[in-house]
């Protein structure tokens, strides 16, 4: 049974997509933004990703580069749903996925699209490279600088861009793996090393939640009730200067 992760925003359209899925004998799993949809990837490998294009934290134009940037995920097919109009999803289409579908779907149309795609998909395999794992290294640092251009980064997007930095750091290891003397993969990990211990003191200074004693971030230990830090009314539980 193949596994496709639906990766949606609107609670109402995931919930129908996935019935449809399951009701054709698909497995389907749901990501309800880009961040939460890295995470089903790393932590499902989906057959194929059902992916929206207008989402909060990480829009699906670069939740699909990074997932064909990474060597590991780049055969994982794409096949964008949207409402964007048709000129701006297909040009990104033709260049990173696999296929469109336009909102409002045809249940019809959207089953034999991705057993179309699955089907083309079978027996594709691929050897990675130091160069390919550079690169999908470096795509993750200048997501990160989107995030750090932002006041509220380090109370609102501070686990987001630890992640990011994790996958950069983890990426350009891989590259050394393949090619120790790959310079360019050697420099960027020399660097992100010596920010780590920089990124590790910003996300030390987010003040602590009185609910949960814990700092936001930390250990990867996030506040229970704002695992984002607190929300823009100020939460009341939160201490600021």
């Amino acid at each position: 049974m193949s596994t496709v992760l639906v990766v949606e925003d609107s609670y109402s359209q995931r919930e129908c997509i996935s019935h449809q899925l399951r009701w054709s004998g698909l497995n389907a799993i749901e990501a309800s933004d880009g961040v939460e949809a890295l995470e089903q990837i790393q932590r499902n490998s989906p057959d194929l990703v059902l992916l929206d294009i207008v989402m909060p934290r990480i829009d699906g134009y670069h939740v699909c580069h990074l997932l064909k940037t990474n060597p590991d995920t780049k055969n994982i097919p794409v096949v964008f749903l949207t409402c964007k109009p048709p000129h701006l999803a297909l040009e990104w289409g033709i260049k990173y996925a696999e296929a469109y579908i336009g909102k409002p779907w045809h249940p019809k149309e959207l089953l034999a699209t991705i057993k179309r795609v699955l089907e083309n998909a079978k027996n594709f395999s691929h050897q990675s490279t130091s160069d390919a794992w550079t690169e999908y290294g470096i795509l993750n640092l200048n997501l990160i600088k989107l995030y750090e251009c932002r006041a509220d980064v380090w109370t609102k997007y501070g686990l987001q861009v630890t992640k990011f930095y994790e996958y950069a750091l983890a990426a350009f290891e891989q590259a050394l793996i393949v090619d120790p003397h790959h310079y360019q993969a050697a420099k960027y990990r020399n660097n992100l090393q010596k920010q780590w211990a920089t990124l590790l003191e910003k996300l030390a200074q987010t003040k602590a939640c009185q609910v949960c004693k814990y700092y936001h971030g930390r250990d990867g230990i996030n506040c229970a009730l704002y695992p984002f830090g607190p929300k823009q009314e100020h939460c009341r539980d939160w201490e600021f200067n």
